[in-house]
């Protein structure tokens, strides 16, 4: 697609390091002034474009805004440093889960009717750690994935996907715990393929692993086909609408891994430059993917080739001040 294009065809949310999340519209041109507040690392958008913002602090919280960015209420999270987001709409009035990053733990959130953040329903802590000192101390709760009635939580510090079933009370039921191997693979983040398999983006490893439906390991790979010069730490992964391509971003290489998805496994096929450092998430919207590099505070367009799938060269979109999540509202 031509660079000159308009891409962007709805309202996207920035969430940031910088005390402060953006609304813009579909030329990045600013909706309404920044609403402030703490650390809003990540977001999520609800029904009647209700907002929800963690405050990634050392003692989180999570607050529920209206559309104009006014705040409702907020609460704490149980946890240390909540870093991710997800709602389960189809219980009851709906839930919000939140990922506490430090401490590893999973809290749960039910919903007034106004979207608004009615009490904590539960608090899932994890326990245990694994091999590598420093970031494997204990439990990192790192990402929260809903799927109907199951909720899986990816936890980097105990090299384990978490799995449970959340009940019409908002109350989360262990059901097991997949270990990933080898250890201190640090898985991050997840992604459900429509075939049902699954795509890990392991931190630790700078890997890409594959499971099955029922998270068995098929395969793992380097997230990468250019050798890091240093540390190489993989953050957000997507497929692509049709799910024949698997992106996933790069924290040092500051690159975007294109991979087609086959029938027995990923091909490593691309790897381009995101434009900017420290690209921490990454959302594809009509036919571009947007990238938020925390660390060049910028904000880039890669342009999906629509016969190959692979991003073109990136292009600046946007300034904002170290940007960590892209969510597209509607």
């Amino acid at each position: 697609m031509a660079g000159s294009l308009r891409l962007c065809r709805v309202p996207v949310l920035i969430g940031s390091y910088a005390d402060q999340f953006s609304t813009y519209d579909d030329d990045f041109k600013p909706l309404a002034a920044p609403v402030r507040t703490p650390a809003p690392s990540f977001l999520t958008v609800g029904p009647a474009g209700i907002r929800y913002a963690v405050g990634e602090l050392d003692e989180g919280r999570v607050s529920a805004f209206t559309p104009d960015g006014d705040l409702i209420n907020t609460l704490p999270t149980g946890g240390a440093a909540p870093c991710h987001l997800a709602l389960a709409p189809t219980l009851a009035s709906g839930f919000l889960l939140v990922a506490n990053y430090g401490g590893g733990s999973v809290a749960v959130f039910a919903l007034r009717p106004d979207g608004g953040l009615d009490r904590r329903t539960d608090l899932a802590q994890h326990a245990g750690g694994s091999v590598v000192p420093g970031r494997q101390e204990g439990p990192h709760a790192h990402q929260v994935t809903v799927r109907g009635q199951l909720v899986h939580v990816v936890d980097l510090g105990m090299d384990a996907l978490v799995h449970y079933r959340l009940t019409p009370d908002g109350t989360l039921k262990h059901l097991r715990t997949t270990t990933v191997q080898p250890l201190g693979t640090g898985p991050r983040h997840l992604v459900f393929h429509p075939t049902g398999r699954v795509f890990v983006a392991n931190e630790l490893a700078s890997t890409v692993s594959t499971y099955t439906s029922g998270f068995e390991l098929l395969n793992v790979q380097p997230s990468f086909l250019v050798q890091p010069a240093g540390d190489n730490f993989p953050s957000e992964l997507l497929l692509s609408p049709g799910g024949t391509h698997l992106y996933v971003a790069n924290r040092g290489n500051d690159t975007i891994t294109t991979f087609a998805v086959e029938d027995d496994g990923l091909l490593p096929i691309d790897e381009v430059s995101t434009g900017g450092t420290w690209p921490r998430h990454f959302a594809c919207i009509s036919g571009a993917l947007y990238v938020a590099n925390q660390h060049s505070d910028t904000v880039t367009r890669l342009d999906l080739d629509p016969s190959t799938g692979i991003p073109n060269p990136p292009t600046t979109v946007l300034d904002h001040p170290s940007p960590s999540a892209i969510v597209q509202l509607g």
